[in-house]
């Protein structure tokens, strides 16, 4: 089922790949930020020059973050030109930037990219949310994965885009019925239709691909985000937000959410899912 097409892919990525490093600016997407990097050391276990492939990783930010945090090569396999083209400029200035590849390249079917030498992969936020098949993606990443390689993916949560339309945006029973039918909600004019999974959707892409399922966790389920920290460029702060500027605060809250990560009955609660999954020592 394709989402979008290839004009309005170029059209929304555009002028999202200006403004997407301002978008985390909020304390909000900080305090989620250091869940998704503590879950990263905590279950990716990789080693200092390991080739790490982030799919779909646009500008780059994670790349040069595990560059530098875990000392790895990192190779940001994404569809649009204008994200790499931001990713490029990122690089030009960055420390570790000689440990970050960039190729461009559609993971539907991604023929340059190199079969069995990843030894992790990554994909933060909603990249698998922009997918057309997200099992043809789920295939090409056990091919470019070596055995015993682990691979955390993330997407938007289905349990959560059904409370948001519910209690937030007072959606129609016509519009709250296609997301249950679909899986695909739009949150707004200006975004594009955007899947959403279960944990039990992720596992069954993830087994059918061939790999083993070591949980789903929930980025993040304690935490809620306000209306406001989904508006930038931001006019407004949310309340979350604000609270969330004080250190004492943002340090308890991440506490919590990281023991609420091992809880494996917490994660449909998630704003994002975050599945665990890892190709066998022997590819079958």
């Amino acid at each position: 089922m394709t989402l979008i097409n290839d004009r309005q892919f170029d059209e929304f990525f555009r002028p999202y790949s200006a403004n997407v490093e301002g978008f985390y600016q909020a304390a909000y997407w900080k305090l989620s930020d250091e869940l998704i990097k503590e879950l990263i050391r905590r279950h990716l276990a990789v080693k200092p020059g390991d080739r790490v492939l982030d799919a779909g990783g646009g500008t780059g930010r994670w790349a040069l973050w595990l560059a530098s945090d875990q000392n790895v090569q990192v190779t940001v396999a994404d569809k649009s030109g204008a994200m790499l083209e931001r990713a490029r400029h990122n690089l030009a200035t960055a420390d570790k930037a000689d440990q970050v590849e960039l190729l461009q390249c559609d993971l539907h079917d991604a023929p340059h990219l190199p079969s069995g030498v990843f030894d992790a992969v990554i994909s933060t936020y909603g990249v698998l949310s922009f997918l057309d098949e997200p099992q043809a993606v789920f295939h090409t990443l056990y091919r470019a994965m070596r055995p015993g390689a682990a691979g955390l993916l993330m997407s938007h949560s289905l349990s959560t885009a059904l409370s948001a339309k519910l209690s937030r945006d007072l959606a129609s029973p016509d519009e709250l019925r296609e997301l249950v039918a679909r899986k695909v909600v739009r949150w707004a004019p200006g975004v594009p239709p955007l899947r959403a999974f279960s944990a039990q959707d992720l596992t069954d892409l993830a087994t059918t691909a061939g790999f083993a399922v070591d949980g789903v966790f929930g980025v993040t389920t304690l935490v809620v985000p306000g209306a406001e920290d989904f508006g930038y460029p931001y006019s407004e702060i949310s309340q979350v937000s604000r609270a969330l500027e004080d250190a004492e605060f943002f340090r308890t809250a991440l506490e919590l959410e990281l023991a609420a990560s091992e809880n494996p009955g917490w994660a449909e609660r998630g704003v994002n899912l975050m599945i665990k999954m890892r190709k066998p020592e022997r590819d079958s």
